[in-house]
């Protein structure tokens, strides 16, 4: 009987779960967080890690496997955006790259550079010099090293100084349609997760921390600032973050700030 795929993010803050070792019957499969939401929603995959910018998105089509996501009550140390000028001095005339491996993370970046009050950023032609460029998970971690850049923003950072709240990224969801009995099975491993999780979280920095240009105590204080199991606080800056996204209303990956957003500060 094949094994049933469950969407993982390919990332160092991840490999704890990989350590938990799969739900019976089931397979860790890693997807990056961008196609993680369209595959479990389609049936392709029953369940997993998605991003919370896709949540709205995605709808009934889902449902929350309790409060387990990632979560940052400060600095996430994986979610940077480097840049040649000062973040508060971006303005129309700086071109910006964005990765494509994540939803939640570039439109945390458009609400931040919006509250700025200053014109927004535009996106970068093929070819051209940036002027800065968003970088998620463990390449972060890795490009932080280079000091390539001058000015380096932490975007979970910004938004708890911001708003005084963690910036949650993803959460665990099964497909509305995914049988009782598995959604009662990962259920039942993402309490045991949660039980085991200071031994799996050392598991992941000794064993996988090269995968992100660490070495285990670097690895172990990473893991350290990263919530699975979220609390009250989280889940009200969840709460936070997916009404800006609703009251801003922007398309997929824009390439200038919509008016809504501009008007408003």
């Amino acid at each position: 009987m094949s094994l049933v795929p469950i969407a993982i993010t390919p990332y160092l803050n991840m490999r704890a779960f990989v350590h938990h070792g799969a739900p019976a019957g089931c397979e860790l499969v890693p997807v990056a967080p961008r196609d993680a939401g369209p595959a479990i929603a389609s049936g392709r995959m029953p369940a997993g890690v998605v991003p919370v910018g896709a949540l709205s998105e995605l709808g009934r089509q889902v449902e929350l496997l309790g409060d387990y996501g990632i979560a940052c009550p400060g600095p996430s140390r994986s979610v940077l955006f480097f840049s040649r000028r000062p973040f508060d001095e971006l303005d129309g005339s700086s071109a910006i790259g964005i990765t494509r491996e994540s939803r939640s993370s570039v439109r945390l970046l458009y609400l931040l550079l919006a509250y700025r009050g200053r014109a927004m950023p535009r996106f970068a032609t093929a070819g051209e010099p940036l002027d800065g460029e968003l970088v998620i998970g463990d390449a972060a971690l890795r490009r932080v090293r280079e000091r390539d850049y001058p000015h380096v923003v932490d975007l979970a950072e910004r938004w708890q100084q911001h708003h005084g709240l963690p910036m949650v990224f993803a959460r665990w969801v099964v497909n509305r349609h995914a049988p009782r009995a598995l959604r009662a099975r990962l259920q039942l491993w993402l309490s045991a997760f949660a039980m085991h999780e200071p031994a799996l979280l050392e598991r992941a920095a000794a064993a996988d921390c090269a995968m992100a240009g660490l070495d285990p105590a670097g690895a172990r204080d990473y893991l350290a600032g990263i919530r699975s199991v979220l609390k009250a606080e989280d889940l009200r800056g969840q709460a936070l973050y997916l009404s800006e996204l609703a009251r801003h209303d922007w398309p997929d990956f824009p390439c200038s700030a919509p008016r809504a957003l501009q008007e408003s500060n």
